[in-house]
């Protein structure tokens, strides 16, 4: 699409109304300088939504009106038809010493001028006043489709109501608005364009071509987050560490690699997701810190939160068939040092019960007892291995906050910049559902076992798209329920 064909949309106001962070999100660009400060945009700024290398929107981001009033009295002190109206808006711009004297008037009216359309952006927690009104009406001057948005910043106070904003804003512009840039998803951001789009003729089809494009992305983007988060879950399923000899490296020293390589793996994932989507400066704040000892794996906060309780694991690994009460097997060639080994390889519900006990403090609680965590078995090999994580509550951690992280960066705008906090709890998937993120660990973790693997089949490319299917429908459920709950409360129209 030809640049000059593309909507040009020019976002003007008072000062600290969240105009950048509106460029922001509707342009999906995370480098548009935002700020609770006043001022923090000086001077006009252009930004473009680019799709398969072409031009779909571009937003000029301006600095605030100063003297609104002062350059309304400049406009009307000359008698004009309202045909000639924008004529005067040139003229204005024209007289030499208004680059002093209306610094940012002039820069944000230039764009304007140069045939880009209007957003109007307004606190609607705030009271009309003078200097609004006076902004409003020079806006109206220039002739340029223009639409106003209600950013909803603060709470309205007492009688206070955007009905009063609403009423005064039908006088002045097409459209009226209320958007939240700060919780828009993509179905608030296409209707918000829709609209737009029926500012101008011109701009119909641009539009709805932009909204198509838009949807086709996220279609896409769907496949392609199911594929990482798998592949990533696979790779924490079997991350383990060799170790060049048999004794060269402690065992605390080899646990804390391997809690590194995890921490390592998730914000791997993590920055793979941010840079394809667009959150360059995106930050993932870490709450887990992979500790794989046996009291963090059951009693900390965290793991509870992602994880289960006992009383779940032992019905969960009963279903799944799975050895449990195992928080780290270190092996040597597959079959020597394990932490929380059960020598007879227990599976199923007992294990669960086993592992219950054990974690709970019940059995080993001691320090003699905590350091039998760690013992060697027979058929000891040259090659010393830790890992992989083979605790029930791994797999599940590990999905819960992967499918968080993705459907939180999927659905957050690009004016946040707050660091990316995961809440979630595996506690509410289906028990199967979980029995079976369970079966699949022990299959990708079986090769690295040696011996001490349990019959059945390994991963496969089979068993790799069935849970691609499975992260799939899982991701599209979370995505569908926010959607929806959004949709209705982040913008409306006001008439």
């Amino acid at each position: 699409m030809n640049i000059r064909r593309a909507p040009h949309l020019c976002v003007v106001g008072h000062p600290n109304k969240g105009k950048s962070s509106i460029v922001s999100t509707l342009a999906e660009n995370d480098s548009v300088r935002v700020g609770a400060e006043s001022g923090t945009t000086r001077h006009a700024d252009t930004f473009e939504f680019i799709m398969d290398g072409q031009v779909m929107l571009s937003l000029t981001d301006t600095p605030g009106f100063q003297r609104a009033r002062q350059a309304l009295a400049w406009l009307q002190a000359e008698s004009v038809a309202p045909a000639q109206r924008p004529e005067r808006v040139r003229a204005f711009l024209a007289e030499p010493e208004h680059q002093q004297r209306f610094p940012d008037e002039c820069e944000l009216l230039r764009p304007v001028m140069a045939g880009a359309g209007i957003l109007y952006v307004v606190d609607a927690a705030q009271p009309v006043t003078a200097a609004d009104e006076a902004e409003m009406e020079i806006l109206r001057w220039t002739g340029q489709p223009r639409m106003a948005v209600i950013n909803p910043m603060q709470p309205l106070a007492g009688e206070l109501t955007d009905n009063t904003w609403a009423r005064t804003l039908n006088q002045y512009f097409q459209w009226v608005r209320e958007f939240n840039p700060l919780a828009a998803t993509l179905p608030a951001r296409q209707s918000l364009l829709r609209a737009l789009g029926e500012l101008t003729a011109e701009w119909q089809q641009p539009i709805a071509r932009l909204c198509a494009e838009l949807a086709r992305r996220d279609q896409d983007r769907l496949g392609e987050a199911s594929r990482a988060l798998a592949q990533y879950w696979c790779e924490q399923m079997a991350c383990h560490i060799r170790l060049k000899a048999a004794g060269a490296t402690q065992p605390e020293q080899a646990r804390e690699q391997l809690m590194a390589q995890l921490v390592a793996r998730e914000q791997a994932f993590f920055r793979q997701l941010a840079s394809g989507w667009g959150h360059h400066q995106a930050r993932l704040e870490q709450v887990v810190d992979w500790d794989l000892g046996p009291d963090s794996l059951m009693h900390s906060e965290t793991w509870t939160l992602w994880g289960l309780k006992q009383r779940d694991l032992l019905l969960v690994s009963g279903g799944a068939g799975a050895a449990g009460g195992l928080a780290v097997d270190a092996g040597l060639g597959g079959s020597s040092l394990m932490l929380g080994a059960l020598s007879g390889g227990l599976i199923g519900s007992a294990s669960g019960w086993w592992a219950g006990r054990q974690l709970s403090g019940n059995e080993g609680g001691s320090a003699s007892g905590k350091q039998s965590w760690l013992r060697r078995l027979p058929m000891v090999r040259e090659q010393q291995i830790m890992g992989p994580v083979r605790h029930p509550n791994f797999p599940l951690v590990v999905m819960a906050r992967a499918l968080t992280l993705t459907r939180q960066l999927w659905l957050r705008p690009h004016a946040q910049r707050d660091a990316l906090a995961l809440r979630t709890t595996a506690a509410d998937w289906p028990r199967d559902e979980q029995a079976r993120l369970l079966q699949w660990a022990r299959a990708i973790q079986r090769p690295l076992m040696g011996r001490l693997a349990m019959p059945g089949k390994s991963w496969s490319a089979s068993a790799q798209g069935r849970l691609m299917k499975w992260i799939s429908k899982t991701l599209t459920e979370h995505l569908d329920q926010a959607l929806h709950s959004q949709e209705q409360s982040v913008w409306r129209r006001h008439d």
